[in-house]
């Protein structure tokens, strides 16, 4: 699955696996025989005992949850993404843009059951629901049992990442700076992300 990767846009792995955390919303493609993909979104959470490990499970009605046993996939997170207007430059002649973070995890899966399968589920629940919140303990065991017969857990292997943080490096500094100062003033999405283009040109002018 090639994947357009400008130089100047590259990121490390480090910086997928920390983009995958805070944005765990994913979208899974595995490839099939014909030629035709398995597209599932679902949520995949980095597996705490094992590193470069994502966990996840899939409605067993839904045939990827079988595919992604047998070939590899690859899981795409999007981070903090929004438009980028010419306006905000010092530079005359631009045009409008869009940056964004992404991150792609390239792997294979294997399926997890047994009683792994109700710690993955509670460390989903946990994560959104926080130690106060909702657990599977209110839930009558038969009725647990029934959901657990209904999904396949798997866990996703990352064999490499590949990352990409366009956030205007091929722009002057004072376009940059024009960029992140509009953005401030946005949606609480063009603040993120006005915060990290400030943090990456930051990064930049300290190795310079």
């Amino acid at each position: 699955m090639p994947f357009y990767q400008p130089p100047s846009f590259v990121a490390a792995p480090d910086v997928g696996r920390e983009l995958a955390s805070d944005f765990p919303f994913a979208t899974l493609i595995t490839p099939q025989p014909d030629g035709t993909p398995w597209i599932s979104h679902l949520v995949l959470l980095p597996d705490p005992q094992q590193p470069d490990c994502l966990l996840g499970h899939l409605a067993a009605a839904n045939g990827h949850s079988q595919a992604v046993l047998q070939a590899p996939s690859v899981a795409i997170f999007h981070g903090e993404h929004d438009y980028i207007s010419p306006r905000w430059y010092a530079t005359p002649g631009m045009v409008p843009t869009w940056n964004y973070r992404v991150a792609h995890a390239h792997g294979q899966a294997s399926m997890v059951d047994g009683a792994e399968l109700p710690a993955l589920l509670r460390q989903l629940a946990a994560r959104f629901e926080g130690a106060e919140g909702w657990n599977m303990d209110t839930v009558p065991e038969k009725a647990l049992a029934a959901m657990q017969r209904a999904i396949v857990g798997f866990r996703l292997r990352v064999a490499r990442w590949e990352v990409k943080e366009k956030l205007s490096q091929n722009r002057t500094p004072q376009d940059v700076a024009g960029a992140v100062q509009a953005l401030q003033t946005g949606s609480p999405a063009q603040q993120q992300l006005a915060t990290r283009m400030q943090a990456a040109a930051s990064s930049r002018q300290a190795g310079d």
